[in-house]
């Protein structure tokens, strides 16, 4: 491969975005009837093309619990083809009994078991679920009646999550619901999970080989004994784990079809993946193909065509770091070559999964043929080319687009953690430094991954601190986006009051300090703590020495207020209540709420578009008054303004209308629409 040139770094500049005018008031006297809303301080672009202002940290919100079905060929061959193991049976009557079973055994073949558990439990459906979304998440979403789900729970982070309660919680969901979950789990569990936990061994290999056989549809069921002939067979030790069986098997069915010669087919059965890897980097290979092993090594299971495009963005990436005074690549011929080309190179393959959209609909995702290879061939990309790294860095920065930020954190983090360095934090600090929002993302991901890790989570808090106290813009952007992760849901305290000490310095921060505020309310446990902590935020100052510092704070926590109740999105008033069976229309912390709300509805900058929101809110909420967004509604006005529902008019109403004419229609209107949700969601109440 050719050398690649290294971006020049750049310290974090004292280029931050121009002064905003946060500190002047909002002299308009009338609301207009569009539904846009200011959603706080004006903070400008930066360097002309990045936009803070209307940064809203996707990046950090749940993703789709449903990952993707399961294929059709896997449920074929845990219907037809599944090889008993030992333990199968105890962990099948734990998951009849409980709805929910925790399989241990790595390397016993847990994936293809937990679908054989889920088909003989009754399921209709069987979908994997995604391991970016929390454990207890699950008792969040409605999914389907009679569904199967799998976890595949093996990161010791992901797992560090799994406590008595919330599995208590995940079962009693899910028999509810009439539904089953499987999570394969490879660490130690809580001494409270035993009632879950099931132990898997593994199956006879000679037999797992012959089942994969039998399951190709081109295999002829009376020659399996025959392609698998004894030199293959002298590799399927007693101790062989599934995949190693499988594999086994692939190589035996490519030498029957005369894609591979006998002795290199078995000469790879008989090498670690390292070393496979080793060799496969030996060779003259194309730019796309070492573009798209990187890419398959960092994305592996994910949607082929995203897949694709990355590698082909990285490909062009390599090449304008190679020529720097001739940027274009050249375009390659339409039949260059092909798919079926490429991953065989790679030895890689792709699985079609039924679309969770229809029926008749497949997403098809890619990984190699050898789970282990994926690990070793981004390390191995990594470790060889030094100059390969920032360029790598860089596209990984560039992935937000496809959701793939957790995946660039997740590779990022194993061969930081994996391999030597010089300064294993160069990268963290480069990312947070740049102007770039995904830059910043990334670093902030990638940091909320090392403090799950106890082998690094110790530098991460003074890192922050240092970030948070310091002068560069971006680098307290980034801390602010960290504590958005589970690093700060876990320590809302310490969370917030780091999130004050960046809002102080500088209110142009409030997009990055929002997405924080918000991230830590997805967890009603941390909802008192956070609305105190607005409420200080958002307390009129005075004249004082530090005026400034503290109206940043104040301009920054109104901001986050509208946000916290709702005003900005729904979802995230909704989001920190505590879940109850009947609640009560009636905030938990009312006193709290209404302080905040009647703040931000009288300050002058953040009335109008407090407004604007809420009158939006009610007319989305008189054509859908059973969605959860028109009780949310329902529930904020009554915290608020308790009596309403006893009078033709209100206080709160008129003073609305006096204060904004033109808009009495639209303020009636919400009035009236506000009465209706009242009785239907708190009858009782509306009858006193």
């Amino acid at each position: 491969m050719n050398s690649v040139e290294t971006p020049v770094r750049t310290a974090d500049s004292d280029n931050t975005p121009p002064k905003s005018d946060a500190g002047k008031t909002d002299s308009t006297s009338t609301v207009n009837n569009d539904t846009k809303t200011n959603n706080g301080v004006s903070v400008g672009h930066v360097s002309g093309s990045v936009n803070y202002n209307n940064y809203t940290g996707s990046a950090f919100s749940k993703p789709e619990l449903q990952d993707f079905r399961v294929s059709d060929d896997d449920l074929e061959r845990a219907k037809n083809h599944f090889v008993p193991c030992p333990g199968f049976d105890d962990a099948l009557a734990t998951l009849k009994k409980t709805n929910l079973v925790l399989l241990r055994g790595k390397g016993t073949g847990r994936s293809l078991a937990a679908i054989r558990m889920l088909i003989d439990c009754g399921a209709r459906t069987f979908s994997q679920l995604n391991v970016r979304r929390s454990f207890d998440s699950i008792t969040d979403e409605q999914l389907d009646s009679d569904g199967g789900f799998i976890w595949q729970g093996t990161e010791s982070q992901w797992q560090q999550k799994i406590a008595p309660r919330t599995a208590e919680r995940v079962a009693t969901w899910a028999q509810r619901n009439q539904c089953y979950v499987v999570v394969i789990v490879d660490e130690a569990l809580e001494l409270g999970l035993q009632k879950f936990e099931s132990w898997l061994g593994r199956p006879d290999s000679t037999e797992v080989a012959r089942e994969f056989l039998r399951s190709h549809p081109d295999c002829p069921t009376d020659l399996v004994d025959t392609i698998l002939t004894e030199r293959f067979r002298a590799h399927l030790r007693d101790d062989s784990a599934p995949n190693e069986a499988e594999l086994v098997a692939i190589r035996a069915w490519d030498v029957h079809e005369k894609k591979r010669e006998p002795e290199p087919a078995l000469a790879d059965l008989s090498r670690e993946a390292q070393h496979l890897v080793a060799d496969w980097f030996r060779e003259d290979r194309s730019t796309i193909e070492y573009a798209m092993l990187v890419a398959i090594s960092v994305f592996t299971n994910r949607d082929y065509g995203d897949v694709m495009s990355a590698a082909e963005e990285l490909e062009e990436m390599i090449a304008e770091a190679d020529n720097p005074e001739d940027k274009r690549l050249k375009q390659r011929k339409i039949f260059e070559f092909s798919k079926s080309v490429i991953l065989s190179s790679l030895n890689a393959t792709t699985t079609w999964h039924p679309h969770a959209k229809g029926a008749s609909l497949f997403r098809e995702t890619v990984h190699f043929r050898r789970s282990d290879v994926a690990k070793w061939a981004f390390r191995r990309a990594w470790l060889e080319y030094d100059l390969f790294r920032p360029v790598i860095v860089d596209w990984m920065a560039r992935q937000a687009k496809n959701g793939f930020q957790w995946y660039c954190a997740k590779a990022l983090h194993d061969v930081i953690t994996g391999l030597p360095h010089t300064d294993p934090l160069e990268h963290i600090k480069t990312l947070a430094s740049k102007q770039s929002l995904t830059s910043n993302e990334l670093s902030a991901e990638l940091l909320g991954r090392f403090a799950d890790d106890p082998g690094t989570k110790d530098f991460v808090e003074p890192l922050l601190r240092d970030w948070c106290t310091g002068s560069g813009f971006h680098v307290k952007w980034t801390a602010a986006l960290v504590y958005a992760t589970e690093h700060g849901v876990r320590d809302p305290k310490r969370a917030m009051a780091r999130l004050e000490t960046i809002a102080r310095s500088d209110a142009r921060l409030v997009p990055a300090v929002k997405v924080a505020v918000t991230s830590l309310l997805s967890r009603p446990s941390n909802r008192e703590l956070v609305l105190r902590a607005l409420v200080e935020w958002t307390r009129p100052h005075g004249h004082r020495r530090d005026a400034e510092k503290l109206s940043n704070l104040r301009s920054v926590g109104l901001d986050c207020a509208q946000a916290a109740l709702g005003l900005t999105d729904p979802k995230y008033y909704l989001q920190s209540l505590p879940k109850q069976e009947d609640p009560l229309l009636i905030d938990p912390h009312p006193k709290l709420v209404a302080r905040l709300f009647w703040r931000v509805f009288l300050d002058q900058r953040t009335r109008a578009s407090s407004l604007r929101a809420l009158l939006s809110l009610c007319e989305q909420s008189e054509k859908n008054p059973r969605n959860e967004r028109a009780r949310g509604v329902a529930q904020l006005v009554a915290t608020v303004a308790p009596d309403l529902h006893r009078h033709d008019h209100h206080r709160l109403f008129e003073d609305w209308k006096t204060e904004y004419p033109g808009n009495s229609g639209r303020v009636d209107r919400a009035f009236s629409t506000v009465q209706l949700l009242h009785q239907r969601y708190a009858p009782s109440q509306a009858s006193r």
